[in-house]
């Protein structure tokens, strides 16, 4: 033993600490388990309150409601006592007078805030008198069930029927109703108490109930008459249904607390059931959610927990700290022990040294190496031992350990006896104690002195052998004609003057750098050398297609085959062979390319495409067959053209069709069949394709649907056709607009001609007919010019409108009273609508009168002699989109107009052939309707039933004035 520390440690000391923390971990446990059994303790004890309570309170409720509900039913049954009496002395409700029954029911229900109505119904079932109304409507009851009991039961006392919706105001009511019998004992009808159920609820509100809280008012049998909150779904059910036995027995206890789960919400809840021990058969049930109850307990509860636990952890935070000191001092006594132990019995000698060279601690190896005894090492001093170390040397290497803390020296250790032991020195700085040390580590180091000269034997004679087997490895690489190169984790060590001639690189420029530098893509080159490696390691051949660098950093496309030189170890080296592959991989890049280019072609294109083979089958169908005829991929190829299309088949593919290579495609227009069903017509251009002995390979055809070209040719033939009637209408209309100018023009000339001729020959009354005519044949002139030109104005969208809003009666008078003279002329009586209110709308007045009167011009033009023409307003019509208008109609007793000609009529180049016999132009309707399209309006025309035309002017009403 020296004097740093003891070489044996009590083995009392490593255990002392072991009884005081068996007794902290026993007083943790009993003081956490004190804890927990207190909390359990409270915890049960205020949810055993919070329950009690709440029954008690349940309970109460329960007995103050089955009070009010059996104080409200007996006050209804009171007053329908004295009701009952009078219908009775009367005889029966049939004999009882209806207005007096009427006041004493309504007295009675003034008296009687929760009843919402009485009312006394007869022996058949009818509603005799109602509290509520006067006369009585006669409703029909004798289909409920209280009418049918009353009826055939001649019980007297008062019944508490199911809650019904009420026949009279359709509102829900909770009936009570009582038989009524004659002097002789028969059925003589039923008077009936409506209980407003809206009074029960008006006082459950006023209650303040807990939100979970809900009420149940059931008869005896468990019918629900009533509930809070009020849900009608529920009323009329029984709750007998779901348990009788269990609804039996809460009957019988009259008053009882129980917790169910409730099927609807699926919560436990608490109920408290109350049978009334009154004479009223009622049974009170209230029930509240348990969560409900036990909220305030749960809220006491977290608080109580969170300050348990919070302490909890607070003391087992503390007895951790405690526990963790306690294991840290065992751990370094452990340590030391263990450091003691580890030093004492290193196979290595430990020598101790102080400043001036000392030695101040020897392990057992360092006494055993050195064949002195302990007690002899501790008086020797670092010189005695190692004799090339003297006293300058010691000095030197103390100061240098100062700075560099860790020094490693080769010299030789003597003995007792004078031998000289080759040995490693690891000398170390260590302080302790306030004092400085030098700790030697000294290690035999013969046998590997030994071992060292042994391997450069070795390596000598297998640099030899790789000389040698360099030689013949370069002879085999030189006669090589590909790119030959060897690498070694991943550093190129060898390269053939083929690869010198491919890459551009003498082997001295490109020995011992990094395989990387060859690669154009680095992220490539890392990826391929991950496969690379896992391949060369499995014994196997790696092959792979790579983008390389020359020197030029021309880039280049190249094959890489890399096996290892030896499979089990693939860091000794990898050879790989590289293959110029540029040329080829062109060659099927533009194959491919050219490829993908036809296949985008077919796939995209809008015709649809269709491949047989040698054999007739179909191969290849592209998107825009499928679109086209609606044919799918999976349903089509490996089938013959004749299963989708039968004989049309042969006129998309020809039997003669590889006959005609060269003589240009097949193309034909046919009808083919949809997948649907439809018949579609296309225009077919297929051919062969023959092979190099001219024997039918494929034969393909584009399909191109010619369905709209179709349709737009048949739209041209009818807009070909409309243009040459259009103009064939046009040249009539110019033929009539030319007789109609030159007629009155005639006229004119004529009778100017006359008259000048005649001055101052002729009677004057011959002059005054003369210029009559003139001006006759001058006003028709100027109406044909003003149509034309307003014509021309509609049709520039030139023409101006002055709206304002006017009386559409007055308008018409006033067309009227222009038109008189035409009426009289033809002794025609005008019937106008005069009860119309007046109407008005906001309008142009000039041009809608322009309407108007060409509108009565017509009626006159048709209508034989002495006939009349009616004039009806319209107040409440409709436009086509529905918004409101005004309007007039102007009926003739005329021939009326063909039916296929009523929108023809309008038309500014055609006139009706019925029109034509009575001359004009045509223009006059054209005209009114452009004007009152304009105003928003609209003018049609129609016959009438009785013979005659009708002609119908609207008008919006909600157009502001523009």
């Amino acid at each position: 033993m020296n004097w740093l520390w003891p070489r044996r440690r009590p083995k009392s000391t490593h255990h002392s600490l072991r009884p005081l923390r068996r007794g902290l971990i026993l007083f943790y446990v009993t003081m956490m388990a004190a804890g927990v059994a207190m909390l359990l303790w409270v915890t049960s004890r205020d949810y055993q309150q919070a329950l009690d309570e709440a029954e008690r309170q349940n309970l109460s409720l329960a007995r103050s409601l089955d009070e009010h509900a059996t104080r409200t039913l007996v006050s209804v049954e009171q007053a329908m006592q004295n009701i009952i009496e009078n219908l009775e002395g009367l005889g029966g409700v049939d004999k009882a007078d209806e207005y007096l029954t009427y006041l004493l029911l309504r007295d009675k229900v003034k008296l009687a805030p929760q009843v919402r109505g009485i009312i006394a119904i007869d022996s058949h079932g009818r509603i005799q008198s109602h509290g509520l109304e006067y006369p009585t409507r006669r409703v029909d009851l004798s289909d409920r069930s209280y009418y049918r009991y009353h009826q055939q039961f001649p019980d007297l006392r008062p019944q508490i029927q199911l809650p019904i919706v009420s026949r009279t105001d359709g509102k829900w009511l909770i009936p009570v109703t009582r038989r009524i019998n004659r002097p002789d004992g028969s059925f003589g009808g039923i008077l009936l108490a409506g209980v407003e159920p809206n009074y029960f609820l008006d006082f459950y509100q006023s209650l303040k109930l807990a939100p979970s809280m809900r009420i149940q008012l059931l008869r005896s049998d468990g019918v629900v008459i009533l509930n809070y909150p009020f849900d009608e779904v529920h009323i009329g059910q029984s709750v007998r249904n779901a348990d009788p036995a269990l609804f039996e027995r809460h009957r019988l206890k009259r008053t009882t607390v129980f917790r169910q789960n409730d099927p609807a919400t699926g919560r436990n809840e608490l109920v408290a059931f109350h049978a009334s021990q009154g004479e009223l058969p009622l049974i009170v049930t209230v029930s509240i959610d348990e969560d409900a109850v036990l909220g305030k307990f749960r809220e006491n509860l977290f608080t109580r927990a969170f300050i348990t636990i919070a302490l909890m952890l607070v003391v087992t935070v503390l007895f951790y700290l405690l526990l963790r000191q306690l294991r840290r001092i065992e751990q370094i006594e452990g340590r030391l022990h263990l450091t003691q132990f580890t030093v004492d019995e290193s196979p290595d000698a430990v020598l101790w040294s102080d400043r001036a060279g000392s030695i101040r601690y020897a392990n057992r190896s360092a006494a055993r190496i050195t064949h002195y005894t302990p007690d002899d090492m501790l008086g020797l001093r670092f010189a005695d031992l190692f004799p090339n170390i003297g006293e300058a040397q010691w000095h030197e290497l103390w100061g240098r350990l100062k700075q560099e803390r860790q020094l490693v020296q080769m010299t030789h250790q003597r003995d007792r006896y004078g031998q000289l032991l080759p040995v490693e020195i690891t000398l170390a700085h260590i302080e302790f104690n306030n004092e400085a040390y030098t700790c030697a580590t000294v290690r035999d180091i013969t046998e590997r002195q030994n071992t060292e000269r042994e391997l450069r034997r070795h390596r000598d004679h297998l640099q030899d052998l790789v000389l040698e087997r360099t030689a013949e490895i370069r002879t085999v690489l030189d006669a090589s004609p590909l790119a030959i190169m060897l690498s070694v984790k991943g550093t190129i060590r060898l390269v053939n003057p083929a690869f010198e001639k491919l890459f551009g690189f003498t082997s001295g420029a490109i020995i011992g750098q990094p395989m990387s530098l060859i690669h154009a893509d680095q992220a490539e080159y890392q990826e391929a050398g991950q496969q690379m490696l896992q391949k060369v390691q499995q014994g196997e051949v790696f092959r792979g297609e790579m983008a390389l660098f020359r020197r030029d950093l021309s880039e280049f496309w190249a094959m890489l085959y890399a096996k290892a030189l030896d499979p089990d170890d693939a860091d000794k080296g990898v050879i790989c062979v590289i293959e110029d592959v540029t040329a080829q991989r062109i060659a099927a890049q533009a194959l491919r390319q050219s490829e993908r280019l036809k296949r985008t072609i077919i796939d995209t294109t809008a015709d649809g495409f269709i491949l047989l083979d040698a054999s007739g089958r179909i191969v290849e169908i592209n998107q825009s067959f499928t679109r086209l005829l609606g044919y799918r991929r999976e349903d089509t190829l490996g089938h013959s053209p004749e299963v989708l299309w039968g004989d049309q088949a042969a006129r998309v593919f020809p039997p003669d069709l590889a006959s005609r290579i060269g003589a240009g495609n097949h193309i034909e227009e046919v009808i083919l069949r949809a997948s649907t069903g439809e018949s579609l017509p296309f225009l077919v251009n297929s051919a062969a394709i023959n092979d190099e002995h001219q024997q039918l390979e494929y034969a393909f055809a584009f399909l191109t649907n010619i369905g709209r070209l179709k349709e737009f040719e048949r739209n041209l033939v009818e807009a070909k056709e409309a243009a040459e009637s259009a103009n064939v209408a046009k040249s009539a209309f110019l033929a009539n607009m030319s007789h109609e100018l030159r007629t009155p023009m005639h006229a004119i000339l004529s009778f100017s001609e006359m008259g000048l001729s005649k001055v101052g020959r002729t009677e004057p009354g011959n002059l005054a007919r003369y210029f009559e005519r003139i001006n006759s044949s001058g006003n028709r002139l100027l109406v044909l010019l003003n149509d034309l030109l307003d014509m021309s104005r509609l049709e520039a969208n030139r023409m101006q409108y002055d709206k304002s809003r006017y009386c559409l009666q007055q308008t018409m008078q006033i067309a009227v009273n222009e038109i008189n003279p035409l009426l009289t002329g033809k002794r025609l009586d005008l019937e106008a609508d005069e009860q119309t209110p007046a109407l008005f709308a906001v309008y142009d007045k000039t041009r809608v009168m322009q309407v108007i009167v060409n509108l009565l011009s017509n009626a006159i033009k048709f209508s034989p002699v002495g006939s009349h023409i009616s004039i009806d307003y319209l107040s409440d019509a409709t436009l086509g989109d529905g918004l409101p208008a005004i309007g007039v109609s102007v009926r003739d007793h005329g021939p009326g107009i063909p039916s296929d000609e009523l929108e023809l009529i309008f038309d500014k180049f055609i006139q009706s052939s019925r029109m034509r016999t009575t001359g004009g132009t045509g223009l006059g309707l054209a005209i009114s309707r452009q004007i009152m399209e304009d105003h928003g309006g609209k003018v049609f025309a129609a016959n009438h039933a009785d013979g005659g035309a009708v002609f119908t002017l609207l008008l919006p009403v909600e157009r502001s004035a523009g």
